[in-house]
């Protein structure tokens, strides 16, 4: 780790609070600095290379720099860089997108919801859930079952649908009307002679 006070690893341990990190950890050993990143792979400060499995935590499913994606990312930068879509409001993008993911959906599907990441996908998908049950006048009606080992975001609701123990101890999760099921895992949660 470099040392200087104004190195960007001493400005993230001062600064940033990291995700699934044991800070007092992180404050020992700094982190791990990314500064650019080419198809699967992303390569630190000191220039190693590594290939990065997760696609950047599934933000990346099509490789790091892929220029088809950056020009398209400039020209739309360049037009209309964000516009939301509360009351009434669009844009040609998000109505364009919205068409093609309800057309190539397996499922029949009637219309396309956007959030900003899979913990607020998961979270609507409950809040959607419960309001239509409120709405057939079947208010009890909201068990939501998940599986142990699951992962399902970060968020309060999203964190309580996740079945990994770390995401619950200490934050009061998970919440009323979540509930988990084994897993079929069979090397790990195998019965005996169950096979």
């Amino acid at each position: 780790m470099d040392a200087r006070p104004n190195s960007p690893e001493a400005r993230d341990i001062s600064y940033h609070l990291h995700g699934y990190t044991n800070a007092r950890k992180h404050e020992e050993a700094g982190p791990l600095v990314i500064e650019k990143g080419d198809g699967i792979y992303v390569e630190d400060l000191a220039g190693n290379r590594y290939i990065e499995a997760m696609a950047g935590l599934w933000s990346v499913a099509v490789g790091f720099s892929e220029k088809r994606l950056v020009d398209a990312a400039v020209r739309q930068m360049s037009k209309l860089p964000y516009y939301h879509d509360f009351g009434s409001k669009s844009h040609s993008p998000l109505i364009d997108l919205a068409e093609k993911l309800v057309q190539m959906a397996p499922v029949s599907m009637s219309k396309a919801y956007f959030t900003n990441s899979g913990s607020e996908a998961n979270d609507t998908a409950m809040k959607m859930i419960w309001y239509r049950s409120n709405a057939l006048g079947q208010p009890a009606r909201k068990k939501i079952i998940s599986r142990n080992r699951g992962y399902h975001g970060v968020t309060i609701a999203a964190a309580s649908l996740t079945g990994l123990p770390n995401n619950h101890t200490s934050f009061d999760l998970p919440i009323a009307n979540v509930l988990h099921t084994s897993t079929p895992h069979h090397w790990r949660e195998a019965l005996p002679g169950e096979s």
